[in-house]
């Protein structure tokens, strides 16, 4: 898969996004002057800011069907979602769940994977939309301690582990979407038919009531997780019709248990939806879309979910693909360089090892940090007005280092960076710690480049600034 091209920083807009103008889409979501409550950016500052590279988790029953159910469900690309494209009714759903037995999870080899390739961050998924819980619940039997062989609370050992080494957690938990319940809505009306195929024995007459399924299993849930786990961050999804009451029900009960705890926009914004300013107070940071790598600087932190995979459950069913370790790196710099944190997503196998090809391409992109991670990590977005063609930039948080990833090897054998307001004194690739050739004219900064790329991903160089 080809990356979606990065264009140059487009001047703000608040048109309407249309086909005839695709490249407002994205910014028509952010109105200039947004701005994220002082309580958010004291949370996002004690480590989100710095962190950039985090694992996303997609982990559960589906993960043992890989993307198809009796030969149906493979034609949709992400294999969680396999209930609803496989129609599977929830009887038949559970009998899945009962047979679902991970028994080589080994948590710990999960967090040295996660911390060797230079991930700061863990968000696993502790209910997605089938409703069935990776943790011990007792709002609901239907979770992997009381419902399957394994009996085992993946949260708590995955929490425990990340923690001791020095890994910062998260769940991810599905507030409105629950397929095994006949309250909760459906991320979009066509989908209403669903439920009937899910639930079969519901009367005609059936009217779901969201705030029940609510008061009854997800708010109560949700106050197990930020009571019972050491959570740093709760990664809301699909929030169909959320409103502000029911948006403040669930910032609020995080915020009792866990003040510091981080929460993420799709409490109440879809990926792609507008933001609205009125709910800035009940949230840190905004969740773009699934797989998307923002164009261009924005007045809100963001992180991007991406996948190493087409999918995010664990498919090997039907068309799926994985992408190159090439896309995955640029997708990381081009995402930290606007100004925010990456998320990276793999699926593991039904018995609970980690997807082998997930193992490498997080290697690979942990050697190039090993090399490379002072151009990421603790960094601020580029402080160039416009993003460069041949790649992007950096900025070390006290401003005193600017760091040019070169993405794009130009033909014409160097690079200029436009718009820089400090006096470049040195300059020095990370690959080898040799000396980059530079000129200076104002605020004009033109580097020599060797002939061929000192990486084969992404060749970075230092540059000290004065201050």
């Amino acid at each position: 898969m080809a990356l979606v091209p990065l264009h140059a920083q487009e001047p703000a807009t608040n048109k309407k996004p249309t086909k005839e103008n695709p490249q407002h889409r994205f910014e028509y979501r952010f109105d200039e002057d947004l701005q994220q409550t002082a309580d958010s950016i004291a949370r996002l500052e004690k480590w989100f800011f710095d962190a950039k590279f985090g694992a996303f988790i997609h982990f559960g029953v589906y993960s043992s069907l890989e993307g198809e159910y009796e030969g149906c469900g493979s034609q949709h690309r992400y294999s969680e979602w396999i209930q609803v494209s496989g129609k599977i009714s929830a009887d038949d759903y559970h009998e899945v769940a009962k047979k679902f037995n991970p028994d080589q999870f080994d948590a710990d080899q999960w967090a040295k994977v996660f911390k060797e390739s230079g991930l700061r961050y863990v968000v696993i998924t502790s209910k997605h939309h089938d409703g069935f819980a990776l943790f011990k619940s007792m709002v609901s039997d239907y979770n992997i301690v009381d419902y399957t062989p394994f009996e085992r609370d993946i949260i708590k050992e995955l929490s425990e582990a990340c923690h001791r080494n020095g890994l910062k957690f998260g769940v991810y938990y599905s507030q409105a979407q629950d397929w095994d319940e006949p309250d909760a809505p459906f991320i979009r009306p066509r989908f209403n038919p669903v439920r009937k195929r899910i639930h079969p024995d519901l009367p005609e007459n059936f009217q779901p009531d969201m705030d029940r399924y609510i008061a009854q299993k997800s708010l109560p849930q949700v106050e197990e997780l930020v009571k019972n786990y050491e959570l740093d961050l709760i990664w809301f999804d699909t929030p169909s019709d959320m409103n502000m009451e029911r948006v403040k029900a669930f910032s609020a009960v995080v915020r009792k248990h866990r003040p510091d705890c981080l929460i993420n926009s799709r409490i109440i914004h879809s990926g792609k939806g507008k933001i609205e300013a009125e709910y800035l107070p009940y949230y840190d940071y905004c969740s773009i879309g699934d797989k998307e790598v923002p164009t261009r600087k924005l007045p809100l932190y963001v992180e991007s979910p991406d996948s190493v995979s087409s999918s995010f459950g664990y498919k090997t069913k039907g068309k799926c693909y994985y992408h190159s370790e090439k896309e995955m790196i640029h997708r990381l710099v081009r995402t930290v360089c606007v100004g925010g944190n990456y998320l990276l997503n793999n699926g593991p196998m039904g018995n609970g090892q980690l997807d082998p090809e997930a193992v490498r391409l997080y290697g690979v992109i942990g050697q190039w940090l090993k090399t490379n991670g002072e151009s990421i990590y603790e960094t601020r977005r580029s402080p160039l007005g416009q993003r460069p063609k041949w790649g992007d930039c950096s900025i070390s948080k006290d401003g005193h280092t600017l760091y040019v990833h070169v993405l794009e090897w130009p033909e014409s054998g160097s690079i200029v960076l436009k718009g820089l307001a400090s006096t470049a004194r040195s300059a020095t690739y990370l690959e080898t710690n040799e000396a980059a050739n530079f000129v200076q004219q104002g605020t004009e900064l033109k580097i020599t480049l060797p002939a061929e790329p000192l990486n084969e991903y992404d060749t970075v160089i230092k540059v000290s600034l004065d201050e």
